[in-house]
C-alpha cells in the first residue's frame, strides 16, 4: 500500500513539469504586439526591437541627435529570452516618458528583471528619444 502515494506523487510531479514545459513554449512563440510607430511606446518599441536584431545603426536612428550617439562603440548585450513590457506612459504636450520592465535570463533560476525610463520629445509628427537610455549609455561620439 506504500507504493501507490509514491506512484500518484510522480504522476502529479510529472504533470506540473509538462505543464511548465507548455507554458514555456507557448509563451516564448507568442508575437509580440506592434505598437503605433508614432507614439512615444512606439519609437521606444521600434529601438528595442532593433537592438535586439542587432541593428545599432537603425537603434540610433530614434535618438536625438544631440545626444551625440551616432556611432555608439560600446559592446551591447542583450539576452535572448528577455521579455520587455510598457508599465507607463505619460504624456504632456511635446514631451513623454515611457515605463518599461525588461526581463532577461530563462526563467529557470536565472532570469532577473529591471525597470527602464525613456524620455522622448516631439520634433514635427516624430517622437525621439532625449536621454541616454538602457543599453546605450555614454555613446558621445568622438
Amino acid at each position: 500500500m506504500k507504493a501507490r502515494p509514491t506512484i500518484i506523487l510522480a504522476v502529479v510531479a510529472a504533470l506540473v513539469v509538462v505543464l511548465a514545459v507548455v507554458a514555456a513554449v507557448v509563451s516564448a512563440n507568442r508575437e509580440r504586439p506592434t505598437l503605433d510607430p508614432s507614439t512615444p511606446e512606439g519609437v521606444v518599441q521600434l529601438f528595442i526591437t532593433a537592438l535586439f536584431d542587432d541593428d545599432v545603426e537603425a537603434a540610433v536612428t530614434y535618438l536625438d541627435p544631440a545626444l551625440g550617439c551616432s556611432d555608439p562603440q560600446q559592446e551591447i548585450y542583450l539576452g535572448d529570452a528577455s521579455r520587455v513590457a510598457v508599465l507607463k506612459t505619460e504624456t504632456t504636450g511635446d514631451t513623454a516618458r515611457v515605463e518599461l520592465r525588461i526581463e532577461e535570463g530563462s526563467g529557470f533560476g536565472g532570469s532577473y528583471s529591471h525597470d527602464e525610463s525613456f524620455a522622448l520629445h516631439r520634433e514635427g509628427d516624430t517622437w525621439l528619444i532625449s536621454e541616454e537610455v538602457w543599453p546605450l549609455y555614454g555613446c558621445k561620439d568622438e
